[in-house]
C-alpha cells in the first residue's frame, strides 16, 4: 500500500519526483524502483510496480477474448499509453506530453497513495475527485456482491 498525499512540481521537461516514501516502499516491498506510468480513466496518471502491473491491470486484458469490446477499449486506453520509468538519482521520471495532457498536468500536481499502486493528479481536478467521492460514501451503502 502506498500511503499519503503528496504536493509536489513538474519541472519544465516535464519529469517529477516520485515521493521518498513511495520510493521507500518500491524498493522495500518489490525491490525495484521502476513504475509502469499509464491514463487512468479517472482523468489522472497511474503508476504501478512492474509487479503489480503484471498481477492485477494485464490480467483484465488477457482474460477477455481478443474480440471483446471491454477488453479492445481498456488496452487502448490504458495498456497502450503505458510506458515503464526508472527513477534518475533524484527519484525524477519523466511523465509524457500526452499523459501530461491527459491529466490537464502542469506546474502544481499531487501524488496520491492507493493499495497496489498510486497516482498523479491535477490539483484542481483531485479536489473535484473528492468531491465526487464524498457524494457516493455519503449515499447509502449498494450491498455487498456476493
Amino acid at each position: 500500500m502506498f500511503e499519503g498525499e503528496y504536493s509536489v512540481s513538474l519541472d519544465d521537461k516535464g519529469r517529477v519526483s516520485i515521493p521518498a516514501p513511495y520510493r521507500e516502499q518500491l524498493r522495500r516491498r518489490y525491490d525495484d524502483l521502476r513504475v509502469v506510468v499509464c491514463r487512468d480513466y479517472d482523468g489522472c496518471v497511474s503508476l504501478y510496480p512492474p509487479a503489480e502491473w503484471e498481477r492485477s491491470v494485464l490480467p483484465e486484458v488477457y482474460g477477455r477474448p481478443i474480440n471483446d469490446q471491454w477488453r479492445r477499449a481498456f488496452e487502448s486506453f490504458v495498456v497502450g499509453s503505458a510506458v515503464t520509468c526508472t527513477p534518475d538519482k533524484q527519484g525524477r521520471i519523466a511523465i509524457s506530453a500526452t499523459l501530461r495532457q491527459h491529466a490537464n498536468l502542469s506546474k502544481k500536481v499531487i501524488f496520491t497513495g492507493g493499495v497496489g499502486h498510486f497516482q498523479l493528479w491535477d490539483v484542481a481536478l483531485r479536489d473535484a475527485k473528492l468531491q465526487r467521492d464524498l457524494e457516493i460514501l455519503r449515499a447509502p451503502q449498494p450491498a455487498p456482491v456476493a
